[in-house]
């Protein structure tokens, strides 16, 4: 009897470290599972180097990837990214870079000579303008002997800078399809951010119908023909009767500029016809597009509120 009762409590024991064994072995077998599973998904997470022309762009590109790949900008202004002298280092640099985007539209004058000797193997190259109607410039701008027809400043037509958000977000999908629906969540946030901005931009025109508005500079053309202002184009030759019969009957006159030479150029014609004066960003290193729009609109709007 004592044996049988013996060999009952040692099975039962035998039970127990037998039971214990294989819980603690199905927990190791989850926890190592767990890893792979999560080691395996970490290697299929694609990690893109992107390299863009200057930080006006960056800017833009962070708005669709945020943290999740690496972006850098080549140009700290836009100086640099116009008179830039490439090298075959910057050659060798770009094309290990998993996507190179520029502006296009000729504010990188070099690029198409660039992109003839860049090796394209690896990189994809993206023109940001590609699907946009450029203006053409009325002034003469050259590039060593090559004559700049396009007026490169496009996204001050909001329309037109969405295109060029679009082609980043597409370029970008392209590489990374599987966080396709991460990008177009992204981009459809940033055009929901636009929106009261569209609007305010629109009512302005139709604001400024009683008023003369005059402008000097072919850069500020995109954002004239946005709004729909009725603006007259001043091009140094014209007459004091020409300029009468423009003002005349007209309590409100309104001078936009961008760069402050304009002002320098006109000061007499300001003087002489009290004229008022709107500042307005074209194109700013430091400044992401948002930004530019509050500051353009702002601007706009303080002339109305202040007449």
């Amino acid at each position: 009897m004592k044996k049988s009762l013996y060999i009952l409590v040692l099975c039962l024991v035998l039970s127990c470290f037998t039971m214990l064994f294989s819980a603690c072995a199905n927990k190791d077998n989850n926890e190592t599972m767990e890893k792979v599973n999560m080691d395996i998904k970490k290697n299929n997470e694609v990690n893109l180097n992107i390299m863009v022309t200057d930080k006006f762009l960056y800017f833009m590109t962070k708005n669709i990837v945020n943290d999740k790949h690496f972006v850098q900008y080549m140009f700290k202004n836009k100086e640099e990214e116009f008179n830039y002298i490439y090298s075959e280092d910057s050659l060798n640099n770009i094309s290990k870079q998993d996507l190179f985007i520029y502006n296009g539209a000729g504010l990188e004058p070099w690029i198409n000579e660039f992109l003839d000797k860049l090796n394209k193997s690896k990189v994809g190259v993206i023109n940001i303008s590609r699907g946009i109607n450029l203006l053409s410039y009325n002034k003469q701008v050259k590039y060593k002997n090559l004559v700049l027809k396009n007026n490169p400043y496009y996204w001050l037509n909001i329309d037109n800078y969405k295109i060029a958000l679009l082609n980043i977000k597409n370029s970008i999908q392209d590489k990374d399809p599987r966080n396709r629906d991460y990008y177009e969540k992204n981009f459809s946030n940033k055009l929901k951010e636009l929106e009261g901005y569209e609007k305010r931009f629109k009512e302005i025109g139709n604001k400024f119908k009683n008023y003369t508005m005059l402008y000097s500079e072919d850069d500020l053309e995109y954002l004239i023909r946005y709004s729909n202002m009725k603006v007259t184009k001043l091009t140094g030759g014209e007459s004091d009767e020409y300029l009468e019969e423009k003002i005349k009957d007209t309590k409100n006159i309104v001078f936009l500029y961008s760069n402050d030479e304009e002002l320098k150029k006109n000061e007499e014609l300001l003087k002489k016809y009290n004229v008022k004066t709107v500042k307005l960003i074209v194109y700013q290193e430091n400044m992401d597009y948002i930004n530019i729009l509050k500051y353009n609109i702002n601007n706009l709007e303080a002339i109305l509120k202040n007449s």
